[in-house]
C-alpha cells in the first residue's frame, strides 16, 4: 500500500491505495498538470477527472466496436 496525496486550496488530502493503482494515479495526476507537492486550484482536479472520463468513454466505444466485430465473425 502507498499513500497518494495532493493539496487543493490549502487543504491536504491523502489516501492509501494498492501499489500499482497508486503509481497509476500519481502518474496520471502529474500528466494532467496536478502538482503532488504544491497547492492546486480545484479546476486542476476537475480537468484531471474530465481527462480520465474522456479516456473511459473512448475505451467503452472501442470495446463495443470489438464486440460487434467479434459477433460478426
Amino acid at each position: 500500500m502507498k499513500n497518494v496525496g495532493l493539496t487543493i486550496s490549502g487543504k491536504r488530502y491523502e489516501i492509501r491505495l494498492e501499489d500499482d493503482f497508486a503509481d497509476f494515479i500519481n502518474r496520471d495526476l502529474k500528466e494532467a498538470g496536478v502538482e503532488l507537492h504544491k497547492d492546486n486550484a480545484p479546476d486542476k482536479l476537475l480537468k484531471a477527472y474530465l481527462r480520465l472520463a474522456k479516456q473511459a468513454t473512448s475505451y467503452e466505444e472501442e470495446i463495443e466496436l470489438l464486440i460487434e466485430t467479434l459477433e460478426g465473425l
